[in-house]
């Protein structure tokens, strides 16, 4: 009920799940995280952070920091392997305005969701269609979203 009742940041909270949607259905669709996307969630993430007097912006920003440089290391260590790109540099970008959005707590929380819901899915995939696991390619932002939305939402 306190995503419908007259809170004053409501439209804030719609806004970050309009624009989490947004992001989703274009990387589903292309496999890329619209900039744009990426740049709305950092301002709502940034005016929710100036607004809410129990977000530490110092925290949340060495979260985003930190969180977005893990992602990076990640993604050059896979391609480094591998030799092809598992996580691209989009879901990257994201993670600035998710783990602003989450703190560096709260990431963590959303990090294990997003990985536990994509590895279900993939398991799933892999099963109906009879197919290894390393031949299917889905976008992990739809999943780093949708836990965003969770958590954040959980610690408001």
């Amino acid at each position: 009920m306190a995503l419908l009742g007259p809170w004053p940041g409501l439209w804030l909270i719609w806004g970050v799940g309009a624009l989490l949607v947004w992001a989703s259905c274009v990387d589903v669709q292309r496999f890329e995280i619209p900039d744009w996307a990426t740049v709305g969630l950092t301002g709502a993430a940034l005016y929710w952070i100036a607004i809410d007097p129990g977000a530490l912006w110092l925290e949340h920003a060495i979260g985003a920091i930190f969180w977005a440089g893990s992602f990076e290391i990640i993604r050059r260590v896979f391609i480094w392997r591998s030799g092809f790109d598992g996580l691209g540099f989009g879901d990257v970008k994201l993670m600035v305005p998710l783990a602003l959005l989450c703190g560096p707590v709260g990431t963590a929380q959303m990090v294990f969701l997003a990985a536990t819901a994509a590895v279900a899915v993939m398991l799933s995939v892999a099963i109906l269609r009879r197919q290894a696991i390393a031949h299917i390619a889905l976008p992990f932002g739809p999943f780093l979203c949708f836990a965003t939305w969770i958590v954040w939402i959980s610690g408001l």
